[in-house]
């Protein structure tokens, strides 16, 4: 059924139009898509980096490869490994070009519905198709206190029982490790002393923690 007007009088807007906008928003030339054309999957300024998700010991310096799938692997897809936080920075912005250069080039799916382009920035966003490395939506918080030794054990266990498992989609429990030493000293090597995430509530609050991580 059609959804009903406000009450402000107006017209009433259809399912269809609603959906018919959503879709034009993404395609080239839509408000999503030229948003995007000016986005960044992470950014330093000074010595902050900024990310939307956390850099932990499994995203930082890892850079998917072009042709990741977005999908439940049965392993980990391709992917490579860069020595330092800007060559890395660098790596992931130049992804998302490649990958918005790829949708508008085919925003469809293929006559078997198999792929389309772009796919890549969706495999992105995804801790699943990423094997547990996305640098989009890793978070630091699970909705309590991050930086007890409790938090660290659950932690632990749910990383164990993911690697353990084989499973994709186990990767959903795992919280990232905000007081990873090595993580930290891979930052301060790059002349980054403080991370800004939105998986925390340093810059927007979706996933509220009672703590920061604290050598970031």
């Amino acid at each position: 059924g059609g959804g009903g007007g406000g009450g402000g009088g107006g017209a009433a807007v259809s399912d269809e139009e609603v959906v018919a906008a959503a879709v034009a928003d993404v395609m080239p030339g839509g408000a999503m898509s030229n948003y995007l054309r000016h986005a960044c999957v992470a950014a330093v300024f000074g010595q902050t980096l900024f990310a939307h998700g956390a850099v932990d010991a499994r995203t930082a310096g890892y850079v998917p490869d072009d042709s990741t799938r977005f999908c439940l692997p049965a392993a980990p897809q391709a992917g490579r490994m860069v020595d330092s936080v800007s060559e890395w920075v660098d790596a992931l912005n130049g992804l998302l070009e490649r990958g918005l250069a790829d949708h508008a080039a085919r925003p469809e799916w293929d006559a078997e519905r198999a792929t389309r382009g772009g796919e890549v920035l969706l495999a992105l966003q995804n801790r699943d198709a990423m094997w547990g490395r996305s640098i989009v939506s890793n978070s630091y918080a699970d909705g309590g206190c991050i930086t007890t030794e409790s938090a660290a054990c659950v932690r632990e266990a749910a990383l164990a029982d993911a690697e353990a498992r084989a499973d994709p989609s186990a990767f959903a429990a795992v919280a990232s490790d905000p007081l990873d030493a090595g993580v930290a000293a891979w930052l301060l090597r790059g002349g980054i002393r403080r991370v800004r995430s939105v998986s925390v509530h340093f810059c927007c609050c979706l996933e509220p923690s009672r703590s920061r991580p604290g050598p970031f």
